[in-house]
């Protein structure tokens, strides 16, 4: 018995030893004098606490919410459009050349402050005749095109469509793309297309849809071509939009739309920033030489 103490003595004499000499190794194919659950006091001591975390700025948040801002303000304006023509009998023929003006003052811009040259002037002309020549041809078939339709499923598919735009539109900042996604500018275009269907003269039909065409098509561009121009003059012209439109929803619905609405872009302009600053404290994302290496791959 005395001999088996002895044993076990120098064995954990010899283990304390090992644990002294040989300090404890982040390998698992390493035989070290540790049991398995043993958890060093090293373990942790590389780990890093939302070093990727982006710090946001209030206003910075606050003035890149205004891009959406825009374009709702945008679709806004549209669906007013469409119901003073249908509901209160404005003559449509107005808003098209309100619309074809200001495209022609816009064109002219870009024109003298962007990259234009002769090419582009004719180009873009006969792109415009064509437009012009197409719609005038397809106006009598769209204006029967959903004569057996309901109109509470016009109404329907076309709030689905103009959500949907909103969804897939391109918020993104700085960009000098010459043209927009197509796809969110199908969707508008083809909600204004299901809308127009719903329009009592030929003439109604060609011009709410080249006002869609001038608002979905050209607009886009030319907002996207400002904001990378100068990003104060975007916030202007969101600010006009936003006028207009705030006028719009106060003659259409009164002021209870008006103050729902004012709600809204007030939260998204200023609510939504804050909360979004407020939510970083919870972040708790750890990044340690455990996590998976990136390999780096050089071209020969």
């Amino acid at each position: 018995m005395a001999a088996e103490r002895d044993s076990i003595y120098k064995s954990s004499k010899s283990n304390s030893l090992d644990y002294a000499k040989r300090p404890w190794r982040k390998l698992l194919w390493l035989q070290q004098p540790y049991p398995d659950n043993y958890v060093d006091s090293s373990f942790l001591s590389q780990l890093k606490r939302n070093i990727h975390v982006q710090q946001y700025s209030f206003w910075t948040l606050s003035s890149d919410s205004t891009v959406i801002v825009l374009h709702v303000c945008t679709v806004a304006i549209f669906v007013g459009v469409f119901v003073l023509i249908h509901d209160r009998e404005w003559n449509p023929a107005l808003f098209a050349s309100t619309g074809s003006v200001c495209t022609l003052i816009g064109y002219g811009a870009w024109d003298i402050f962007g990259d234009m040259n002769s090419s582009s002037r004719i180009s873009t002309a006969k792109s415009a005749l064509l437009i012009v020549s197409t719609l005038l041809g397809l106006s009598p078939v769209l204006k029967s095109l959903t004569q057996s339709t309901s109109s509470d499923s016009i109404w329907a598919i076309s709030f689905w469509l103009f959500l949907l735009n909103i969804i897939f539109h391109d918020y993104s900042i700085g960009s000098k793309k010459a043209f927009p996604p197509t796809l969110s500018t199908n969707l508008a275009v083809s909600a204004s297309t299901m809308l127009a269907s719903r329009l009592s003269t030929t003439l109604s039909v060609f011009s709410f849809l080249l006002f869609s065409i001038e608002l979905f098509g050209l607009f886009p561009i030319f907002s996207r071509w400002i904001r990378s121009y100068s990003f104060l003059s975007h916030l202007i012209l969101t600010a006009i939009f936003f006028t207009i439109t705030e006028f719009e929803i106060l003659y259409i619905g009164g002021w209870w739309a008006l103050a729902v609405w004012s709600i809204a872009i007030f939260s998204a302009v200023f609510v939504a920033p804050g909360w979004l600053i407020a939510l970083q404290q919870y972040k708790n994302e750890i990044q340690g030489p455990w996590d998976p290496a990136k390999p780096v791959l050089r071209n020969r």
